[in-house]
Formats: C-alpha cells, sequence, structure tokens
C-alpha cells in the first residue's frame, strides 16, 4: 500500500516546507512559510493542504496557484486599498512589507451544509432559524444553495 510519503517522494514537485538560512527564524503557518528580513515578509506556499489548523497532506503546485491569484487579486485592487505586496519574484514567493496583523477570519456561504457543531447546517438542522444573527428560511435541505450568499465569522 502507498503511503503519503510514498507519493511525496514520487512527485519532487512538491513544497513541503522552505527553509531559508541567515533570513531570521521561520514562521511556519498552515499553508505557508514566512520570514521578516530587512523588516520586510518573505512569504513562502507551500503546497500543504489543511483543514481544521491540521495539514493533510500535500498536493503539487497548489502553492503556486494559491500564490498567483492572490497576487492577482491583490493587484486588481491595487487602486481601491493599498496593500502589503511589494513584488512577487517566484510562483511560490511573494514579498511584502511588514503590516499589523488584523485577526479577522470570515466564511463566505453560497450553500447550507457542514457537519461540525457549529457549522451552517447542524445549527440549522437542530432548529436554529437565526445562525450567526441571520434569518433563513423553513424548509432547506443539507446543501441547499442559500438565498443569497452570506458572510459569517469563523476562528
Amino acid at each position: 500500500m502507498l503511503t503519503q510519503q510514498d507519493l511525496i517522494e514520487a512527485i519532487p514537485d512538491v513544497i513541503q516546507s522552505v527553509d531559508l538560512p541567515g533570513f531570521g527564524p521561520k514562521q511556519p503557518g498552515k499553508v505557508r512559510d514566512s520570514y521578516t528580513h530587512n523588516r520586510q515578509r518573505i512569504l513562502i506556499t507551500t503546497d500543504r493542504v489543511s483543514a481544521f489548523d491540521r495539514v493533510l497532506g500535500f498536493i503539487p503546485f497548489k502553492g503556486q496557484v494559491l500564490n498567483q491569484l492572490s497576487a492577482w487579486w491583490f493587484e486588481q485592487t491595487r487602486d481601491i486599498v493599498d496593500n502589503h505586496v511589494i513584488e512577487v519574484p517566484d510562483p511560490n514567493v511573494t514579498i511584502a512589507k511588514e503590516a499589523e496583523l488584523l485577526p479577522v477570519e470570515v466564511v463566505v456561504r453560497g450553500y447550507i451544509t457542514g457537519v461540525t457543531k457549529t457549522s451552517l447546517w447542524t445549527l440549522y438542522a437542530q432548529g436554529d432559524r437565526r445562525p450567526y444573527g441571520i434569518p433563513l428560511p423553513d424548509g432547506l435541505q443539507k446543501n441547499d444553495p442559500l438565498p443569497q450568499p452570506i458572510i459569517t465569522p469563523t476562528t
């Protein structure tokens, strides 16, 4: 039986982690490794896949796709609001200004679904018709589209 390690070794393009000696202490995150160097942040987007704050595996080139998608959106919105991006010298790397963290995370939901105790579906199935203060109609079934997309807080 193939193990995850067998697959990683068979697919050499998977970036699990990046170590940059001489660039200060590494700060690993869910999918990015970062370093502070010369008052700039070096963000390396890996191929790690995570959910519920656990690394579940690796997908080749996922980091490139995520980093390039983020870079594209930051460029598209630059005229609306200033952002932290200085340059993207590599498909997996963003060099950014140091910024103060604003610890806010939200989920945009288009469907009523989920399996955790705080999921929209679980709350609704238990009779809560105003989860997170958002009124929902009776009669929704699991995985139905919501009447309109909603934004809810998360951790």
